[in-house]
């Protein structure tokens, strides 16, 4: 009981020095309050924008939001559905697709004043989607689901056998070369629009013996980006992130820091960026030859799922917890739209009394 008493007795000290402490030279009036932005408080899982002025978000509970104005204001639009919504792709302004849980599909031809169901076929997690034109697309997720259209959604076929493993993300650079990536090192490529999809295993994810996958597994990958037909990206576990020039003909594993997993990569001209777990950015400065790792320069530790680019300076990122970050001079620096920032001038712990609490 007398420990009890010690230990309560203890968070009033520290609770009043903390109070006191931060009035010192200063006074209430001059304190600055943290201005939240909060466009959402639910999990952002993708973001797209086509332009620089309109971007849409989607995530939790089948949210979607609405940018005309670069981020300025944001209008919910009604997707009718409340599952989650795991991608989405706007081919311009007003033509866009998300896909989800639960094989669900949603499409606007409206910048998404409406959104319409469109009838999947399975009922298996999609967790990505592509579009080379208004006709062509392709969905992908779990139990190896590929679906492909080639009528705008109005009808999707299956295209390769079901198996027990998930497929990640998608990527065409035109209607017939394509690439699929996902857990345990899968990579897999089609040059004729999906009617066969091809295994591509790089030298550095061969393993001898099934003994020895067990004990050096390839990592899943996750994101997967072709800026042109010869030069592609994808990412991973581990900060994985392999590197082509000659259309995936062969990859390069790139040298970089081991860390947390990285979800999504975008390149644009002689710039890179890619997000991760736990605040993971990073960037690279010679048009994804190298990449380096920006320690706070995002005030977050929250997952960052998507980074998308619409134009050269004009980039986005999504991620946990309503997060909406906006960078205009090539991923630099970011502001946060929405979301929560672990920095807030308004709220510092005075200088030496973080120090003198630990002792």
């Amino acid at each position: 009981m007398f420990k009890r008493y010690v230990s309560f007795s203890v968070i009033i000290f520290i609770s009043a020095a903390l109070m006191a402490t931060a009035g010192c030279g200063r006074s209430r009036e001059k304190m600055k309050m943290p201005v939240i932005k909060m466009v959402t408080s639910d999990n952002v899982i993708a973001v797209a924008a086509p332009d620089d002025k309109n971007v849409w978000i989607v995530g939790n509970y089948g949210v979607i939001y609405h940018s005309a104005d670069s981020g300025a204001s944001w209008t919910k639009q009604e997707s009718g559905v409340e599952t989650l919504l795991c991608d989405i792709v706007f081919l311009d302004d007003t033509c866009g697709w998300a896909a989800g849980s639960r094989g669900l599909i949603l499409h606007t031809a409206d910048g998404g004043a409406t959104w319409r169901t469109q009838e999947s076929g399975t009922r298996r997690h999609l967790l990505a989607l592509w579009f080379a034109d208004k006709d062509h697309g392709w969905a992908v997720g779990e139990y190896s689901t590929i679906l492909y259209t080639h009528d705008g959604g109005n009808t999707w076929a299956r295209q390769g056998e079901e198996r027990d493993k998930i497929f990640n993300k998608v990527c065409f650079v035109d209607r017939e070369n394509g690439w699929i990536v996902g857990e345990a090192g899968i990579m897999l490529r089609t040059v004729n629009g999906g009617a066969a999809w091809e295994p591509v295993v790089p030298e550095f994810f061969k393993r001898a013996s099934l003994e020895e996958e067990y004990d050096n597994p390839r990592p899943t990958l996750f994101g997967l980006y072709f800026a042109d037909r010869q030069h592609g990206w994808i990412c991973g576990m581990d900060s994985t992130i392999l590197r082509t020039t000659d259309g995936g003909g062969a990859w390069e594993l790139l040298k970089t820091r081991k860390g947390e997993p990285v979800y999504n990569i975008f390149v644009k001209a002689n710039r890179g960026w890619a997000v991760g777990n736990k605040g993971t950015y990073l960037l690279s400065r010679d048009g994804g030859m190298t990449w380096d790792k920006q320690e706070d320069l995002i005030k977050t530790k929250l997952l960052l799922a998507d980074v998308v680019f619409s134009s050269q300076n004009t980039g986005w990122i999504v991620g946990a917890s309503g997060t909406i970050l906006k960078s205009t001079d090539a991923g630099d620096s970011w502001s946060f739209s929405s979301g929560l920032s672990y920095i807030f001038e308004g709220f510092k712990m005075p200088e030496g009394l973080e120090k003198k609490i630990i002792e």
